[in-house]
C-alpha cells in the first residue's frame, strides 16, 4: 500500500528529527570515564524506565492489549534493538565516532535487500541512492580498515544489520506501535550487562551525561524513529538515518578533537549527497500524487 502525502511526509519528518536529536550520542559516549559495561547498564536501564514510563502514561489501559497484538514482533525487535546498542558501543570502543557511523550507515542497503524479500517495492531512487552510499561507505573502508580492529568492524556491521531488521518489522506491523520493543530491548541489554559489569557504580561526574543521554536523548530520539516505519518503506528509514552520520562526526570534531580524514570526508560528502538528492525525488514523487 502507497503511502497517503500526508502520512509520508509525518514519517519523514518524525525520522529525521529523531535522527537530529540522536546525532550526539556517540560523541557524549566517548566522553564517559566509566567502566563500558556500568556505561551500558545505565544507559539501557534509564532508556527503559523513560520509554516505559512514556507507554503507560500515554496508553495506560490500552499497553496491555497493545503489547499482546504484537506477538512475535514483540521478542523479535527487542532482540534486533539489544543486538544494534551492543554493537554500537563496542564499535565506538574500537574505532572512531566517523568510522562507526559512516559503516552503520550501510543499513539502508540490509533494508533495502530485506524489504524486497518480504515483497516491499523499493523505489529505484532508493536502490541508487543505496548504490551511492556503498561507494562512499568502500571508499572510508579501503583508507581505514587496517587502522580497525575486526571486533569494531564486525560489530559495526552488525548493528547495521540488525538495525535494518528492526525497521523491516517494524514496517510488517505498521498498524502497531514497536516502541514497547523498544523498552523490552533496553530492559535485556541493562539485565545483561549486570552480569557483565565489574561494578554498577559509575564515576560521579559521568552522571549528568548518563541522566541526560538515558531520560532524553535516546528516548526521544528512538521512539521519534520507532514510528517512522509505520509512514515509510524501511530503507526510506534508514536513509533518513543517515542524518545521524552526517552530524555525528561533526560533533565529534568540535567536542573532542576527532578529525575526521579526507577519504571519510570524502565518502561522507557522497553519503550526505546522496540522501540530499533521494529526498528532493521523493518530495517531487509525493507531489505528484496529489
Amino acid at each position: 500500500m502507497k503511502a497517503q502525502p500526508r502520512s509520508y511526509w509525518i514519517g519523514f519528518a518524525l525520522t529525521a528529527l529523531g535522527a537530529v536529536i540522536l546525532s550526539p550520542d556517540a560523541t557524549l559516549f566517548k566522553l564517559i570515564q566509566s567502566d563500558l559495561w556500568t556505561t551500558v547498564f545505565w544507559r539501557a536501564l534509564l532508556l527503559s524506565m523513560a520509554v516505559w514510563a512514556w507507554l503507560i502514561l500515554t496508553r495506560r489501559h490500552d499497553l496491555t492489549s497493545e503489547v499482546k497484538r504484537l506477538g512475535w514482533a514483540l521478542p523479535a525487535g527487542a532482540l534486533c534493538w539489544a543486538i544494534s546498542n551492543l554493537g554500537f558501543i563496542f564499535a565506538l570502543k574500537h574505532t572512531t565516532v566517523a568510522d562507526t557511523l559512516a559503516i552503520i550507515a550501510t543499513a539502508p542497503i540490509f533494508a533495502a535487500i530485506f524489504g524486497s524479500l518480504v515483497g516491499e517495492r523499493i523505489a529505484i531512487r532508493t536502490w541508487l541512492a543505496a548504490l551511492t552510499i556503498a561507494l562512499g561507505i568502500a571508499i572510508i573502508f579501503e583508507a581505514s580498515f587496517e587502522a580497525k580492529t575486526m571486533i569494531g568492524a564486525l560489530a559495526a556491521i552488525a548493528t547495521a544489520i540488525s538495525v535494518a531488521l528492526f525497521f523491516i518489522i517494524g514496517r510488517l506491523k505498521r498498524d502497531q506501535d514497536l516502541t514497547p520493543a523498544l523498552g523490552l530491548s533496553a530492559g535485556l541489554t541493562a539485565l545483561f550487562a549486570i552480569f557483565m559489569a565489574d561494578t554498577l557504580m559509575p564515576v560521579t561526574a559521568d552522571w549528568p551525561n548518563l541522566i541526560f543521554v538515558g531520560l532524553f536523548l535516546l528516548p526521544v530520539s528512538l521512539i521519534l524513529i520507532t514510528l517512522g516505519p509505520r509512514r515509510l518503506p524501511a530503507a526510506e528509514v534508514g536513509l533518513l538515518m543517515l542524518l545521524e552520520t552526517a552530524l555525528g562526526p561533526i560533533w565529534a570534531w568540535t567536542v573532542l578533537g576527532e578529525i575526521p580524514s579526507e577519504t571519510t570526508i570524502l565518502g561522507g560528502t557522497l553519503i550526505v549527497g546522496a540522501l540530499g538528492a533521494h529526498g528532493i525525488a521523493a518530495w517531487k514523487s509525493q507531489n505528484n500524487k496529489l
